[in-house]
């Protein structure tokens, strides 16, 4: 029986390292993080503080540091990874500004086969980063449809993210590229 050894956290760990560490808990972790008051956790900026400096710099005292290194080792020890929001009726829209885009990038690849996988990642300012990429095949566990003859596959894990978003493209003088406008941020 293969046994695995839970690296514990403590104050000393930089959050970069808190959540590198244990990527099957980044959400928990960062959900706990940032419920506690430290909302720059996916920050790139943030990451090489450590927990310590993190929670102290914040104005929190020695005492809340302690309970939220005790609060994160719990999460890395416990069986949960993040509670499931039940989605029934998932919504997507993508605009057909952002359809148009994405299309003309498969063209300019010169892959005819590519499916949009679409999924949200720890990290950015606010814990997470929405995250585009062409692939050929796709996990099975994602959730799969077509727009406008455009194969698009969801990560499961990111459903009660995207539920109700929409991803457009702009192009204008001061910015250019895909917008994602949801409701669940």
């Amino acid at each position: 029986m293969e046994q695995t050894q839970i690296l514990k956290i403590n104050k000393d760990m930089t959050i970069g390292d808190v959540l590198a560490l244990h990527p099957d808990k980044v959400h928990l972790l960062s959900e706990i993080m940032m419920d506690f008051g430290i909302h720059c956790v996916g920050c790139g900026a943030a990451t090489f503080e450590t927990l310590e400096d993190g929670v102290l710099g914040h104005g929190f005292s020695q005492s809340d540091l302690n309970k939220l290194v005790n609060d994160l080792n719990k999460a890395i020890s416990s069986k949960e990874t993040k509670p499931k929001k039940e989605i029934t009726n998932f919504s997507l829209k993508i605009t057909p500004m952002a359809i148009k885009k994405i299309k003309e990038i498969i063209e300019n690849e010169g892959q005819e086969k590519k499916i949009l996988r679409v999924s949200v990642l720890a990290g950015g300012c606010s814990g997470y980063t929405y995250d585009l990429e062409l692939l050929e095949e796709t996990p099975k566990s994602d959730l799969k449809f077509k727009q406008d003859n455009l194969e698009i596959s969801i990560e499961r894990d990111s459903l009660e993210f995207l539920d109700g978003a929409q991803i457009d493209f702009i192009d204008t003088l001061k910015e250019s590229g895909f917008k994602f406008v949801n409701p669940n941020s």
